[in-house]
């Protein structure tokens, strides 16, 4: 079992479920996007619950072995999520209002620089 320490809190999940969250986070970077995932976790009470915890390039993740033993089978009581795949995420073509609001910037960048060059004239 390791220890989560994310987003100021702290989880207790399977080898297996935090080395996918580690791995994950180490190759997202390029996607430069977020994703949620809903992850097994371990509560204090010994039982087991899904949790939401958002992961992205920015996402910092502490892992430590947990201080409590599982005495059920790990791989079936807290299976590896599906994570996307973060080519799939990077490779993902934006969406039409993108495009949209990437020209509307565009031109009041140069909306802008005609302003100012105006003004140093």
């Amino acid at each position: 079992m390791k220890r989560i320490s994310y987003a100021g809190g702290t989880i207790e999940t399977s080898d297996a479920v935090a080395q996918a969250m580690l791995d994950y986070v180490t190759n997202v970077e390029q996607a430069e996007t977020n994703v949620t995932v809903d992850i097994p976790v371990r509560e204090s009470d010994g039982t087991v619950s899904r949790h939401s915890v958002v992961l992205g390039p920015g996402t910092q993740l502490d892992v430590a072995d947990a201080d409590a033993v599982w005495n059920g089978d790990e791989a079936k009581d807290f299976p590896v999520p599906e994570f996307a795949k973060p080519t799939e995420l990077a490779d993902s073509a934006p969406g039409a209002d993108a495009d949209r609001a990437a020209r509307e910037f565009d031109k009041a960048v140069a909306d802008i620089e005609h302003d100012l060059d105006e003004q140093g004239s």
